[in-house]
């Protein structure tokens, strides 16, 4: 990955023309009735890649913004969902995303793009660093709400699910 090499301008571009073409992508698809099973577990697969990829390497250089813990918060969010949907769809009963789970996606990718932007642009200027500081909280709380209320729409398949194996 490019960011790791600290080429932040380039990460930058990559990643803007990454998340644009994946929202282009989506709303294309939707709109020509043209969504498969593939997409459906490919998209979000690429968007865990990108997402927490990059906050795993930011973790090396904003370590006074973004601590370890809050990348392995959000990191074990996207594990739990990705398993609770490989779950559901196994018991047949279709898994996709809400709008919490776009919100907490298009949080992270602004959270990801304003690092990308501090250490491109601004890391001198005080007032975006903590702007940038706010959005990672406030991503943190996203990310935490939706996988909760994930959680709670997968309550009833996971029960049977649990329920079948018992016996």
């Amino acid at each position: 990955m490019v960011l790791s090499f600290q080429l932040f301008f380039i990460s930058l571009c990559i990643f803007v023309i990454a998340a644009l073409s994946d929202v282009l992508d989506g709303y294309l698809a939707r709109k020509n009735k043209e969504v498969t099973d593939f997409g459906r577990i490919a998209d979000p697969f690429v968007d865990k890649i990108m997402v927490c990829g990059a906050l795993i390497i930011f973790v090396l250089f904003a370590q006074d913004i973004l601590n370890p813990w809050m990348v392995v918060l959000i990191v074990s969010r996207e594990f739990m969902i990705n398993s609770l949907r490989g779950f559901a769809e196994s018991k047949g009963v279709t898994f996709p995303s809400d709008v919490w789970g776009k919100v907490k996606m298009l949080l992270q990718s602004a959270t990801v793009c304003g690092l990308l932007l501090l250490f491109t642009f601004f890391s001198n200027v005080a007032e975006f660093k903590f702007t940038v500081s706010v959005l990672i909280w406030i991503t943190i709380m996203i990310t935490v709400v939706s996988g909760v209320l994930y959680l709670a729409k997968a309550k009833k398949v996971l029960i049977e699910g649990l329920s079948v194996n018992k016996t």
